[in-house]
């Protein structure tokens, strides 16, 4: 996918449109300093911090994949585990890269002690 994109990138296919953006008037721009006059089209600061702090805890919701619970463990377990790896994946992801390396290893081990079996 990500070389589909880069293809499309480089020869400027958009799969879009192949329009321009509009041209936009030198006196309509707005310098760096200025403030919004109103304030329903511009976003403040609280705004784009919400954004960018909801953004990151989504995605680490959704990267971290914690193992398959015991047929016993009830959703409220299950459920601050969860949140447990997404607080450690946002405070030190390097721990959860070799929380995954490990279960790597520990199932290569697996796969080659039961090798042959079927």
């Amino acid at each position: 996918m990500i070389v589909i994109l880069a293809i499309l990138s480089a020869t400027r296919a958009s799969p879009l449109s192949l329009r321009s953006p509009p041209v936009v008037p030198l006196n309509n721009l707005r310098a760096p300093g200025q403030s919004c006059d109103d304030p329903n089209e511009c976003r403040s600061l609280g705004d784009i911090i919400r954004s960018c702090i909801l953004t990151i805890l989504l995605c680490i919701w959704v990267s971290v994949h914690p193992n398959t619970p015991s047929p016993d463990e009830r959703w409220p377990r299950l459920a601050w585990r969860r949140v447990g790896l997404m607080l450690l994946a946002l405070i030190a992801p390097e721990a959860v890269i070799g929380w995954a390396l490990r279960q790597r290893l520990a199932a290569a081990e697996l796969a080659e002690e039961h090798e042959g079996e079927s």
